[in-house]
């Protein structure tokens, strides 16, 4: 909420901060909207069925999350082509290192930067982005990349082993 505050002058007129979900923090993150003055530009749309629908319409997505330890949200946000920031911890790191932004969780100043620096990406890179990001599902998140990995960790070729 702050990064994008702090990142709101220098994004395209009308951004907007949507939230998708609900959870403990939401009553003081409506508040912080408040307090920051950018209540109006903030909306909480609650638990959306199938949110990833909403993918499309966004300009950046953004994960800053303290505790993501895998971020299935992240791959569903790389399907719909949508540049990533996000937290460099849990398993944001190995989501998005390479085809997004990553920041320390906490620096509000990195994730403003992040999000300015996304928002401002022309057509071309942005489809630069998208086929970066496409690529790394396959060779990584893949139904054919896992089951490759899962086979080759040590614990499961050792049971397999003679069999």
């Amino acid at each position: 909420m702050r990064g994008f505050a702090e990142a709101l002058p220098d994004l395209p007129e009308n951004s907007q901060l949507v939230i998708l979900g609900k959870g403990r923090l939401e009553e003081d993150l409506k508040a912080l909207a408040l307090e920051l003055g950018i209540g109006p530009q903030v909306l909480f749309l609650g638990q959306v069925p199938d949110a990833r629908r909403y993918f499309k319409a966004f300009d950046v997505f953004a994960l800053s999350s303290d505790h993501e330890p895998f971020g299935m949200v992240l791959l569903e946000a790389m399907v719909a082509g949508v540049p990533l920031v996000a937290t460099s911890c849990g398993g944001a790191k190995e989501v998005v290192e390479d085809v997004g932004l990553l920041f320390p969780l906490g620096d509000v100043h990195s994730l403003a930067h992040g999000l300015v620096h996304m928002a401002g990406l022309d057509a071309e890179q942005r489809q630069d982005c998208a086929e970066r990001m496409l690529l790394r599902l396959r060779e990584r998140f893949s139904d054919h990349a896992v089951r490759n990995v899962f086979w080759r960790l040590p614990q499961v070729s050792s049971l397999t082993a003679g069999a």
